[in-house]
């Protein structure tokens, strides 16, 4: 069950119910609750090595003052703001997210979207110096990272299924190339960083969906418990895969038995 503003009176209840289980809880349900995106902003402020742009719950009629320049966005991100990225409350997958890049463009937006409530941040131009822009989806699982995949797309909106993974031989070859140097390379790289987000989130199993700025930082897109992890594109189009997602698969296996162990 992942954090979403329906989910949080049932987390909440179920914290309590929990809260004297006899048996093993891996993902508190309490923390869930804290896997907000502002929330996650704030616990993760002042990470060395994070790049972690504010994001701010506002509601309608703020943006509507920023729309129609009564207010200026730096009210509401402490800077001139402009490009911003903007959803709704409850928003997944990239429903209604939008870069906006003066106000006129947010009246537009507003007029076109549903919703009382929103999320909205700087925008952080990530690409490489080829033009892509790369995501990389992470678990931690005991605060160990492993990759689940590494996506490679001309829009700055990344989703796997969109990327055109499957159309480019070249996207797979380095995403194979990725996942192969992955223990030497990415997780060395951000050991610290990655090891301060497990200390604060507090959760043994925990997503990431992240990309690597020009400096070297860790950009931060989202941090959630629930996020799609699965071993079902075509081994013929991807057999790199195969062993990289056995491994997340293995680890997972291997908390529960710790788990289990330490309270049988």
């Amino acid at each position: 069950m992942a954090e979403s503003p329906a989910n949080q009176l049932l987390l909440e209840q179920l914290a309590d119910y929990v809260s004297d289980w006899p048996r093993p809880v891996i993902n508190r349900p309490e923390r869930i609750r804290q896997l907000s995106r502002d929330n996650v902003c704030a616990a993760l402020q002042g990470v060395p090595g994070l790049a972690l742009p504010l994001s701010v719950r506002v509601d309608r009629g703020a943006l509507n003052a920023v729309a129609a320049g009564t207010r200026a966005l730096g009210s509401l991100l402490g800077d001139d703001g402009f490009p911003m990225i903007v959803r709704p409350l409850g928003s997944h997958s990239g429903a209604d997210l939008e870069k906006i890049a003066a106000p006129a463009a947010l009246a537009a937006y507003l007029d076109a979207v549903e919703g009382v409530h929103f999320y909205i941040s700087r925008f952080v131009d990530y690409r490489n110096v080829d033009g892509l822009f790369r995501q990389y989806r992470i678990v931690l699982i005991d605060g160990k990272p492993f990759i689940c995949h590494f996506a490679i797309s001309r829009h700055w909106m990344i989703h796997y299924p969109t990327a055109g993974m499957t159309e480019s031989a070249a996207k797979r070859a380095e995403e194979a190339a990725c996942m192969a140097a992955f223990d030497d390379g990415f997780a060395v790289r951000h050991q610290a960083a990655l090891a301060a987000i497990h200390q604060r989130m507090g959760l043994p199993y925990l997503g990431i969906d992240c990309a690597e700025m020009p400096n070297g930082d860790l950009l931060i897109f989202e941090v959630d418990n629930a996020m799609i992890v699965h071993g079902m594109d075509p081994a013929d189009l991807f057999p790199y895969k195969v062993p990289a997602m056995q491994r997340v698969f293995n680890a997972f296996r291997a908390l529960l038995a710790r788990a289990s162990a330490a309270r049988a």
